[in-house]
Protein backbone atom coordinates (compact mmCIF):
# COMPACT_ATOMS: atom_id res chain seq x y z
CA UNK A 1 0.00 0.00 0.00
CA UNK A 2 2.42 2.55 1.32
CA UNK A 3 4.66 1.45 -2.26
CA UNK A 4 1.35 2.53 -4.76
CA UNK A 5 0.76 5.74 -2.32
CA UNK A 6 4.84 6.74 -2.34
CA UNK A 7 4.44 8.98 -5.78
CA UNK A 8 1.29 11.11 -5.06
CA UNK A 9 2.45 10.94 -1.59
CA UNK A 10 5.65 12.50 -2.51
CA UNK A 11 3.94 14.88 -5.30
CA UNK A 12 1.83 16.27 -3.11
CA UNK A 13 4.80 17.11 -0.53
CA UNK A 14 6.93 18.77 -3.07
CA UNK A 15 3.68 21.24 -3.36
CA UNK A 16 3.48 21.93 0.11
CA UNK A 17 6.93 22.29 0.81
CA UNK A 18 7.31 24.74 -2.83
CA UNK A 19 9.50 27.42 -2.42
CA UNK A 20 6.12 29.18 -2.75
CA UNK A 21 4.09 28.08 -0.55
CA UNK A 22 7.38 28.35 1.97
CA UNK A 23 7.54 32.09 1.31
CA UNK A 24 3.93 32.39 1.90
CA UNK A 25 4.20 30.91 5.25
CA UNK A 26 7.24 32.69 5.95
CA UNK A 27 5.47 35.80 5.60
CA UNK A 28 1.88 35.05 7.70
CA UNK A 29 3.84 33.46 10.15
CA UNK A 30 5.89 36.50 10.33
CA UNK A 31 3.00 38.76 10.66
CA UNK A 32 1.03 36.40 12.89
CA UNK A 33 3.65 36.74 15.76
CA UNK A 34 3.73 40.48 15.38
CA UNK A 35 -0.21 40.27 15.98
CA UNK A 36 0.21 37.85 19.03
CA UNK A 37 2.78 40.08 20.28
CA UNK A 38 1.05 43.04 20.05
CA UNK A 39 -2.11 41.45 21.53
CA UNK A 40 -0.13 40.00 24.29
CA UNK A 41 1.10 43.49 25.27
CA UNK A 42 -1.93 44.89 25.12
CA UNK A 43 -3.67 42.11 27.12
CA UNK A 44 -1.25 43.12 29.71
CA UNK A 45 -1.53 46.39 30.04
CA UNK A 46 -5.31 45.81 30.38
CA UNK A 47 -4.18 43.29 33.48
CA UNK A 48 -2.08 45.82 34.83
CA UNK A 49 -5.29 48.75 34.99
CA UNK A 50 -7.68 46.30 36.53
CA UNK A 51 -7.73 45.84 40.60
CA UNK A 52 -9.22 42.10 40.17
CA UNK A 53 -8.93 40.72 36.21
CA UNK A 54 -10.61 38.27 35.23
CA UNK A 55 -9.27 34.32 35.28
CA UNK A 56 -9.31 33.60 32.14
CA UNK A 57 -6.14 36.45 31.45
CA UNK A 58 -4.96 36.89 35.16
CA UNK A 59 -2.47 34.64 34.48
CA UNK A 60 -1.18 36.45 31.84
CA UNK A 61 1.16 38.14 34.33
CA UNK A 62 2.05 41.91 34.73
CA UNK A 63 5.37 42.19 33.36
CA UNK A 64 5.78 43.15 29.44
CA UNK A 65 8.76 40.63 29.34
CA UNK A 66 6.27 38.21 29.16
CA UNK A 67 5.12 38.89 25.36
CA UNK A 68 8.33 37.64 24.01
CA UNK A 69 7.18 34.68 25.10
CA UNK A 70 4.52 34.58 22.09
CA UNK A 71 6.23 35.48 18.77
CA UNK A 72 8.75 32.48 19.81
CA UNK A 73 6.21 30.27 20.00
CA UNK A 74 4.83 31.41 16.97
CA UNK A 75 8.40 31.04 15.21
CA UNK A 76 9.01 28.10 16.48
CA UNK A 77 6.17 26.13 15.18
CA UNK A 78 7.35 27.44 11.71
CA UNK A 79 10.62 26.37 12.78
CA UNK A 80 9.39 22.43 13.14
CA UNK A 81 7.97 23.03 9.72
CA UNK A 82 10.76 24.19 8.48
CA UNK A 83 12.23 20.66 10.15
CA UNK A 84 9.84 19.05 8.43
CA UNK A 85 10.05 20.13 4.70
CA UNK A 86 14.06 19.59 5.29
CA UNK A 87 13.73 15.46 5.72
CA UNK A 88 13.64 14.69 2.46
CA UNK A 89 16.94 17.56 1.70
CA UNK A 90 19.56 15.39 3.90
CA UNK A 91 19.92 13.73 7.14
CA UNK A 92 22.22 16.24 8.64
CA UNK A 93 19.86 18.94 7.72
CA UNK A 94 17.10 17.98 9.33
CA UNK A 95 19.46 17.12 12.22
CA UNK A 96 20.37 21.08 12.19
CA UNK A 97 17.16 21.40 11.99
CA UNK A 98 16.51 20.14 15.46
CA UNK A 99 18.91 21.61 16.92
CA UNK A 100 18.28 24.94 16.03
CA UNK A 101 15.01 23.86 17.54
CA UNK A 102 16.20 22.82 20.54
CA UNK A 103 18.23 25.76 20.91
CA UNK A 104 15.10 29.02 20.28
CA UNK A 105 13.11 26.32 23.03
CA UNK A 106 16.05 26.96 25.77
CA UNK A 107 16.62 31.04 24.73
CA UNK A 108 12.32 31.16 24.67
CA UNK A 109 12.61 29.49 28.43
CA UNK A 110 15.03 32.54 29.19
CA UNK A 111 12.17 35.02 28.57
CA UNK A 112 9.48 33.23 30.36
CA UNK A 113 11.75 32.76 33.21
CA UNK A 114 12.78 36.49 33.21
CA UNK A 115 9.05 37.97 33.56
CA UNK A 116 8.51 35.88 36.59
CA UNK A 117 11.27 37.46 38.56
CA UNK A 118 10.21 40.36 40.66
CA UNK A 119 13.03 42.89 39.55
CA UNK A 120 12.38 45.30 42.82
CA UNK A 121 13.54 42.61 44.94
CA UNK A 122 15.68 40.77 42.90
CA UNK A 123 18.05 37.90 44.48
CA UNK A 124 20.95 36.09 42.52
CA UNK A 125 19.63 32.89 43.08
CA UNK A 126 16.41 34.05 40.77
CA UNK A 127 18.83 34.36 37.65
CA UNK A 128 20.15 31.14 38.32
CA UNK A 129 17.93 29.37 35.97
CA UNK A 130 17.06 32.23 33.34
CA UNK A 131 21.09 32.42 33.19
CA UNK A 132 21.39 28.67 32.19
CA UNK A 133 18.83 28.53 29.62
CA UNK A 134 20.36 32.12 28.00
CA UNK A 135 24.35 30.45 28.29
CA UNK A 136 22.76 26.73 27.23
CA UNK A 137 20.83 28.44 23.79
CA UNK A 138 23.87 30.62 22.96
CA UNK A 139 26.42 27.50 23.12
CA UNK A 140 23.84 25.55 21.28
CA UNK A 141 23.91 28.03 18.68
CA UNK A 142 27.87 27.69 18.79
CA UNK A 143 27.33 24.34 18.35
CA UNK A 144 24.51 24.12 15.70
CA UNK A 145 26.98 26.61 13.74
CA UNK A 146 29.56 23.75 14.06
CA UNK A 147 27.42 20.85 12.89
CA UNK A 148 26.47 22.67 9.61
CA UNK A 149 30.24 23.45 8.91
CA UNK A 150 31.15 19.97 9.18
CA UNK A 151 27.94 19.01 7.47
CA UNK A 152 29.30 21.60 4.11
CA UNK A 153 32.71 19.35 4.17
CA UNK A 154 30.69 16.34 2.20
CA UNK A 155 33.35 13.19 1.43
CA UNK A 156 32.91 12.08 -1.70
CA UNK A 157 31.77 8.88 -1.91
CA UNK A 158 30.26 5.73 -4.11
CA UNK A 159 27.49 6.68 -6.13
CA UNK A 160 24.72 5.08 -5.15
CA UNK A 161 22.17 3.24 -7.49
CA UNK A 162 20.04 6.39 -8.88
CA UNK A 163 16.67 4.01 -9.00
CA UNK A 164 17.07 2.91 -5.50
CA UNK A 165 17.96 6.93 -4.25
CA UNK A 166 15.03 7.75 -6.18
CA UNK A 167 12.77 5.36 -3.91
CA UNK A 168 14.53 7.01 -1.28
CA UNK A 169 13.87 10.09 -1.47
CA UNK A 170 10.03 9.74 -2.71
CA UNK A 171 9.99 7.24 0.70
CA UNK A 172 11.12 10.46 2.60
CA UNK A 173 8.71 12.86 0.93
CA UNK A 174 6.34 10.85 1.69
CA UNK A 175 7.16 10.57 5.36
CA UNK A 176 7.36 14.10 5.57
CA UNK A 177 3.51 14.52 4.57
CA UNK A 178 2.59 12.33 6.75
CA UNK A 179 4.63 14.12 9.64
CA UNK A 180 3.28 17.19 8.79
CA UNK A 181 -0.05 15.82 9.48
CA UNK A 182 0.98 14.42 12.50
CA UNK A 183 2.39 17.88 13.65
CA UNK A 184 -1.08 19.55 12.93
CA UNK A 185 -2.55 17.24 15.42
CA UNK A 186 -0.47 17.40 17.78
CA UNK A 187 -0.87 21.76 17.36
CA UNK A 188 -4.47 20.89 17.85
CA UNK A 189 -4.55 18.87 20.85
CA UNK A 190 -1.88 21.07 22.40
CA UNK A 191 -4.28 24.34 21.58
CA UNK A 192 -7.41 22.81 22.75
CA UNK A 193 -5.59 21.71 26.39
CA UNK A 194 -4.10 24.92 26.37
CA UNK A 195 -7.78 26.35 26.13
CA UNK A 196 -9.05 23.95 28.62
CA UNK A 197 -6.52 24.63 31.32
CA UNK A 198 -5.94 28.79 30.53
CA UNK A 199 -9.60 29.13 29.36
CA UNK A 200 -12.07 27.30 31.42
CA UNK A 201 -9.87 26.20 34.80
CA UNK A 202 -7.73 29.22 34.46
CA UNK A 203 -4.71 26.83 35.21
CA UNK A 204 -0.84 28.05 35.34
CA UNK A 205 0.48 28.78 32.29
CA UNK A 206 2.76 26.16 30.49
CA UNK A 207 6.27 24.89 31.07
CA UNK A 208 9.32 26.05 29.14
CA UNK A 209 8.82 23.12 26.84
CA UNK A 210 4.87 22.05 26.24
CA UNK A 211 4.04 18.50 25.45
CA UNK A 212 3.64 19.55 21.99
CA UNK A 213 7.47 20.06 21.67
CA UNK A 214 8.42 16.78 23.56
CA UNK A 215 5.99 14.84 21.47
CA UNK A 216 7.47 15.89 18.59
CA UNK A 217 10.82 14.86 19.13
CA UNK A 218 9.20 11.62 20.21
CA UNK A 219 7.45 11.49 16.71
CA UNK A 220 11.02 12.24 15.12
CA UNK A 221 13.19 9.49 16.93
CA UNK A 222 10.72 6.96 15.54
CA UNK A 223 10.82 8.87 11.92
CA UNK A 224 15.16 8.82 11.76
CA UNK A 225 14.63 5.36 12.77
CA UNK A 226 12.31 4.58 9.88
CA UNK A 227 14.66 6.58 7.13
CA UNK A 228 17.73 4.70 8.72
CA UNK A 229 16.01 1.31 7.76
CA UNK A 230 15.12 3.28 4.34
CA UNK A 231 18.69 4.32 4.02
CA UNK A 232 20.18 0.52 4.13
CA UNK A 233 18.32 -0.16 0.58
CA UNK A 234 20.68 2.62 -1.07
CA UNK A 235 23.95 2.06 0.84
CA UNK A 236 24.69 -0.38 3.56
CA UNK A 237 28.18 1.11 4.39
CA UNK A 238 29.37 0.84 8.22
CA UNK A 239 30.68 4.34 8.02
CA UNK A 240 27.38 5.42 6.56
CA UNK A 241 24.96 3.23 9.04
CA UNK A 242 26.72 4.06 12.21
CA UNK A 243 26.56 8.04 11.18
CA UNK A 244 22.99 7.61 11.09
CA UNK A 245 22.42 5.55 14.33
CA UNK A 246 24.31 7.97 15.90
CA UNK A 247 21.97 11.01 14.68
CA UNK A 248 19.13 9.02 16.60
CA UNK A 249 21.09 9.18 19.34
CA UNK A 250 21.60 12.47 19.24
CA UNK A 251 17.54 12.85 18.66
CA UNK A 252 17.14 10.70 21.85
CA UNK A 253 19.36 12.67 23.99
CA UNK A 254 17.29 15.94 22.63
CA UNK A 255 14.07 14.73 23.75
CA UNK A 256 15.24 13.74 26.94
CA UNK A 257 16.71 17.71 27.31
CA UNK A 258 13.17 18.71 27.44
CA UNK A 259 11.98 16.96 30.23
CA UNK A 260 14.79 16.19 32.40
CA UNK A 261 15.44 19.25 35.42
CA UNK A 262 18.18 22.23 35.62
CA UNK A 263 20.28 22.22 34.92
CA UNK A 264 20.70 18.46 33.63
CA UNK A 265 17.90 19.68 30.86
CA UNK A 266 20.49 21.71 28.99
CA UNK A 267 23.79 19.66 29.62
CA UNK A 268 21.74 16.84 28.06
CA UNK A 269 20.85 19.28 24.83
CA UNK A 270 24.86 20.33 24.28
CA UNK A 271 25.78 16.67 24.95
CA UNK A 272 23.39 15.60 22.04
CA UNK A 273 24.79 18.22 19.97
CA UNK A 274 28.65 17.32 21.18
CA UNK A 275 27.74 13.65 20.16
CA UNK A 276 26.33 14.68 16.75
CA UNK A 277 29.57 16.58 15.69
CA UNK A 278 31.73 13.81 16.85
CA UNK A 279 29.88 11.02 14.69
CA UNK A 280 29.35 13.49 11.99
CA UNK A 281 33.60 14.32 12.27
CA UNK A 282 34.79 10.82 12.08
CA UNK A 283 31.88 9.38 9.17
CA UNK A 284 33.54 12.16 7.50
CA UNK A 285 37.27 11.46 8.66
CA UNK A 286 36.64 7.56 6.94
CA UNK A 287 35.58 9.01 3.79
CA UNK A 288 37.69 11.63 2.96
CA UNK A 289 40.10 8.79 4.09
CA UNK A 290 38.82 5.93 1.68
CA UNK A 291 38.85 8.22 -1.18
CA UNK A 292 42.73 9.13 -1.42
Amino acid sequence: MFRLARKPLAALSDHLYSPRVRAFLELNFLRLSILAFLAHLALIAVVRTMAAPPAAIVDIGKNYFSAIYTPFTIILFYEVLLLIGSIPESTTQSIARQFEIVSLIFIRGFFKDIAAIDVESLHIQQMRVPLTDAVAGLLMFLLVTIFRRIAQHRPVRQAPNQAELAKFIERKKAIALILTLVLVALEVYAGVDFFHDEIIHAGPLPNHHPAFYTDMFTVMIFTDVLILIFSLVVSDQYEMVFRNAGFVVATILTRLSLTAEQPYGPVIGIGAMIFAIITLAIYNFNNFRSSH
